[in-house]
């Protein structure tokens, strides 16, 4: 019989590279989610603050699946502290795909975190 395996993934949003424009955004430092993927966990740790010209809008998608709900990462706890457990999604993903960031409503001009998404990898072979 074969056990469901609880698997880390880790992304690093760092604007210098990734940019900060009002959209979805890939890391280029992020790993895959896969299919099948049951997401309990969602993390975030922040190495350099957050600063834009407005009032900017953060939140986090997994496999397709919000797992940080849209906040201002300027002045919500949960993208400002160092280590905070933001979310417990339990839900499945449907198709593979990269952990995202989407920017919204003020584009940033500062930022890093890194993202730390756990999850049960449901199709395990014996």
């Amino acid at each position: 019989m074969a056990y469901p395996k609880l698997i880390t993934a880790k992304a690093v949003y760092d604007f210098s590279v990734d940019g900060g424009a009002i959209s979805t955004i890939t890391p280029a430092r992020t790993e895959v989610i896969p299919a099948n993927a049951i997401i309990v966990d969602a993390m975030t740790l922040v190495t350099t603050a957050f600063t834009s010209g407005g009032t900017p809008s953060l939140a986090v998608k997994a496999g397709g699946l919000t797992v940080i709900a849209a906040q201002n990462p300027a002045s919500h706890s949960s993208l400002a502290d160092e280590k905070v457990t933001v979310n417990a999604v339990a839900d499945k993903t449907t198709a593979n795909g990269a952990i995202q960031v989407v920017v919204a409503s003020g584009a940033l001009t500062a930022g890093v975190v890194e993202i730390y998404v756990t999850y049960y990898q449901s199709d395990i072979s014996a």
